[in-house]
């Protein structure tokens, strides 16, 4: 099996670039046209620079966002063209925000139909659980730090 490169390295965005479906997650986040200005970023790059607190050694929205003008691989991998038009912790965080549960099961669900419509032949299957549907335990079976 193919190894991949080492996390935060730029040979690593290179080779999950492509599986990212731009046009999927621009058509979920599809902003009504009107008056105004038009968004500095697409909801695409908004997704891309997201990805990055995971897949580099920076691990804070703030940091990549502080960063981002500095690695131009991370520039790459988001698709940012300008290396002064970055975007700020608050768009992120408003982007997070309106990142819900439905979206992220939709882009989910995007990336693995290719790699389960590819498991139908093996005669042993796995079955994949969203952990997002997992109930948390109730209150009174969670363990607390209690002092000695």
């Amino acid at each position: 099996m193919k190894q991949l490169p080492p996390t935060g390295t730029a040979a690593l965005l290179e080779v999950i670039s492509p599986y990212i479906p731009d046009d999927l997650i621009n058509s979920l986040f599809a902003e009504k046209v009107g008056r105004g200005r038009p968004p500095l970023f697409s909801a695409a790059q908004l997704f891309r620079v997201s990805l990055l607190a995971l897949l580099t050694p920076a691990h804070s929205f703030n940091l990549v966002a502080t960063l981002l003008a500095e690695h131009r691989p991370w520039r790459d991998f988001a698709r940012l063209r300008n290396r002064r038009a970055v975007p700020d912790a608050k768009m992120l965080h408003q982007f997070r925000q309106r990142l819900d549960l439905n979206k992220l099961r939709c882009v989910n669900r995007h990336l693995l139909t290719p790699l389960l419509e590819g498991c139908s032949e093996f005669a042993k299957t796995v079955s994949l659980i969203d952990a997002m549907i997992c109930q948390p335990p109730p209150m009174h079976i969670k363990k607390f730090f209690r002092p000695i």
